[in-house]
């Protein structure tokens, strides 16, 4: 039976399904990987994401009352991803081969609110999925690296070079610095991100507070390390530390103006943040697999490379479930 279903009036049990299904799909063919654990989950699905992404909408497999699989769908309120919608699908490993993924494909554009393009990024390379997206209209768009930095030793931060100067905090930026913020994260749209139409800047000052606002609102917290030269943004490097385990914190955003680049101010400011991370055992962080020089950068860092994994897209009109 497919079904529709709202995380927010769902039961215990469905809820505890919902997480039994991500959990299986996480970890399988990545060995040593770990599920995502159960208040993780229920704080994703449950608020916005800094780039407007609305809290997750499902649609749901039975089997016996119990949940075996779901398709789950967000849609932006921010304009430069009216377009889109991002959907997963995952069914239980031992419930494959029987129809459930198409039957929840096709349950999926009664919750798409007139959206034109669907992306996935959650195809991971060598997966059922691949092959799933493939034989159902998707095409690979991009590719992503996954790295983490476990147990690790604090690496020199020298002193920046004449005429820069660093500016650090916590949560909200300050007033004064705001827009150098918002400067500095739009030179990421350079960045090679492969075809998608997700647009990740968020470039201006009322983006920088909805996201911020955003990881307040799921119980983040937000470190910057903003890059100046003669008081002017050169960079920035932006990382969340994760709610529900305080330990784990990921990577999200570093930026170096194109005037600033090959001088190691990337290096310097990824560097200075990790310093700033008390009490973070766990960095995590996603690269574009096209981009060397920052895969390059993290490896120097301690990094190690975890998974590769694709994003997916298809017009909504183009979809054969």
């Amino acid at each position: 039976m497919i079904e529709r279903l709202e995380f927010a009036t769902a039961s215990e049990e469905d809820r505890r399904d919902l997480h039994e299904v991500v959990s299986a799909w996480a970890v399988e063919n990545k060995p040593g990987k770990e599920p995502p654990s159960y208040d993780a989950c229920a704080a994703l699905w449950s608020h916005r994401d800094e780039l407007g992404f609305e809290p997750a909408r499902f649609v749901v497999a039975r089997e016996a009352g119990r949940i075996i699989g779901y398709a789950q769908v967000q849609v932006s309120v921010a304009a430069a991803n009216a377009h889109l919608a991002l959907v997963t699908v995952v069914v239980l490993p031992s419930r494959r081969r029987r129809g459930v993924g198409t039957a929840l494909l096709r349950g999926v554009p009664a919750l798409l609110d007139g959206r034109t393009v669907i992306e996935s990024w959650s195809v991971f390379r060598g997966s059922p999925a691949e092959h799933f997206a493939a034989a159902r209209g998707f095409r690979v768009v991009t590719s992503m690296t996954s790295q983490r930095l476990e147990g690790f030793s604090l690496p020199h931060v020298g002193a920046p070079p004449a005429g820069y100067r660093l500016v650090t905090w916590k949560g909200s930026a300050p007033d004064e610095f705001v827009g150098a913020c918002a400067d500095a994260l739009n030179s990421i749209t350079d960045a090679p991100f492969g075809e998608t139409t997700l647009d990740a800047a968020r470039n201006t000052v009322e983006g920088v507070r909805a996201a911020e606002a955003a990881s307040s609102a799921a119980g983040k917290e937000r470190w910057v390390v903003l890059l100046l030269h003669d008081d002017a943004p050169a960079g920035v490097t932006v990382v969340e530390r994760q709610g529900v385990d305080p330990t784990v914190a990921v990577q999200l955003h570093t930026a170096v103006l194109p005037a600033h680049r090959g001088k190691g101010l990337g290096r310097l400011i990824k560097a200075r943040m990790l310093h700033n991370l008390t009490g973070v055992t766990k960095v995590l962080t996603r690269t574009s697999t096209a981009n060397e020089p920052m895969l390059r950068l993290n490896r120097s860092l301690g990094f190690e490379d975890d998974y590769v994994y694709f994003a997916v897209q298809a017009k909504t009109a183009d979809l054969h479930p």
